[in-house]
């Protein structure tokens, strides 16, 4: 079976960053979020229905692990497990 030159290609990776909310719904509860890692590497939660956890600790830095895929420019990650980091930059 051939692959697409432009299929999206997915590796499992952990990635370390700050929980960042992304959008937010009319009650201005958020929907979505990113993690923002360093050297400008945004990479969005694809599955946080199942890790509603991660709303709760936004501006937290932490360690995530999932799949992660890249369509384009975009770059999103199922995640599988997560850890808080305790520091206090960025609050």
């Amino acid at each position: 079976m051939q692959r697409h030159a432009d299929a999206p290609s997915a590796h499992r990776e952990t990635i370390s960053g700050f929980i960042v909310p992304m959008q937010w719904d009319e009650q201005f509860r958020v929907t979505e979020v990113l993690i923002a890692c360093e050297a400008e590497r945004d990479v969005q939660v694809a599955n946080l229905d199942n890790f509603p956890g991660l709303v709760s600790l936004a501006r937290t830095r932490a360690f995530v692990t999932g799949t992660v895929r890249r369509v384009g420019n975009v770059e999103t990650i199922h995640v599988e497990s997560f850890t808080p980091v305790e520091t206090t930059e960025y609050r």
